[in-house]
């Protein structure tokens, strides 16, 4: 899976937080976050709640015809150009 690089701003309490995890588990400050936030999408699925990934019509994106300006420009298709 593609990843995306982050640069975030946290308090100084959950970075060195982070920094004790991470030093208990022998892993990087990396990933512990990203199996805290696999943990909240299995706490989600168990919910119910849908993510993104799991959304059917999420998708089917791009699968749509029609003018790729039809968001911007919704009046006028609806409506017609203003004269």
């Amino acid at each position: 899976m593609p990843a995306k690089r982050l640069n975030i701003e946290i308090p100084w309490q959950q970075y060195e937080r982070l920094q004790r995890e991470a030093s208990a588990r022998r892993t990087t400050i990396s990933k512990v976050i990203r199996d805290l936030i696999a943990g909240l999408d299995k706490q989600a699925r168990k919910r119910g709640t849908r993510t993104r990934r799991d959304d059917p019509l999420y998708a089917m994106g791009g699968s749509f015809d029609g003018p790729v300006n039809l968001a911007e420009k919704h009046d006028a298709y609806l409506y017609g150009k203003r004269r």
